[in-house]
């Protein structure tokens, strides 16, 4: 384990895009990637949506979209979730109709800083992955960690080197709704089930272990290394509910594979 090169997020950039991959700085934060009214219409669409679905998780979660926690677990049910992407996608765009095309803009953004390309995957036999998911979590998410190569390794995803993470928040809680990331890169501990993604809780009190918190703001894209544990506090203010769209980053020789 290194210790981050500071301790602060960067600005966007192809010099801090290469870092944040390789575990060097904590978080990239891109402010007013999206205005006031092209998240309020967002989020109301989100919100109307009859396409919300619900986590297998304790604290109420929901999303829109497709997740490959609900899908590689227990074995794996790989037709199941390729059977599911059309109309996933479908759901997806409506809200993009009602608002702005999110992961468009994104991809056009981000392929600016990369010298490969940004590509949704596709599965051999089985059909292209989702590229995003929509989040509602105003309730906060348990500490966890995402690393494809250990969460999902019969799936064509875990073939990829490293891993980032980005969201757009298009609703964010006034109090409340942060999420902390410790440097403390995952592996899974022996007889634990890798596709649960679920790190020793010890790195909350090692004070031995850097972390980083951020408030996000709406209209504003933070990306950072999920293999790293992180959790979401809950919000605190009612009637404000922390929205995001987003999706997973991996890197794959010189290009970066995007899914959900």
């Amino acid at each position: 384990m290194s210790a981050w090169k500071q301790s602060t997020a960067a600005e966007l950039s192809p010099e801090s895009l290469a870092a944040l991959i390789r575990n060097e700085i904590p978080a990239i934060r891109i402010e007013n990637f999206a205005d006031a009214e092209e998240c309020a219409a967002f989020t109301k669409a989100v919100y109307d949506s009859p396409d919300l679905k619900s986590y297998s998780v304790a604290t109420p979660t929901h999303y829109l979209g497709l997740v490959m926690y609900e899908y590689r677990q227990d074995g794996g049910r790989k037709q199941e979730f390729f059977d599911a992407v059309p109309e996933a996608v479908a759901a997806q765009e409506k809200l993009y109709k009602q608002s702005f095309d999110v992961p468009q803009r994104f991809r056009d953004l981000i392929g600016a800083h990369h010298p490969g390309d940004v590509l949704v995957p596709s599965e051999p036999d089985y059909g292209d992955y989702c590229p995003v998911v929509v989040r509602i979590a105003s309730n906060g998410v348990h500490l966890h960690a995402d690393y494809a190569p250990y969460n999902s390794p019969d799936w064509a995803i875990g073939g990829i080197e490293d891993q980032i993470t980005w969201n757009l928040y298009t609703q964010c809680p006034s109090v409340g709704g942060e999420t902390t990331v410790y440097n403390k890169p995952w592996v899974p501990a022996e007889g634990e089930d890798p596709a649960r993604g679920l790190p020793d809780g010890s790195v909350e009190t090692d004070d031995s272990i850097e972390s980083f918190t951020f408030a996000p703001k709406v209209g504003e894209v933070v990306l950072f290394n999920p293999r790293n544990p992180h959790k979401i506090a809950a919000g605190a203010t009612e009637g404000e509910g922390r929205v995001s769209i987003g999706s997973f980053l991996g890197t794959k020789g010189a290009d970066l594979w995007m899914w959900s």
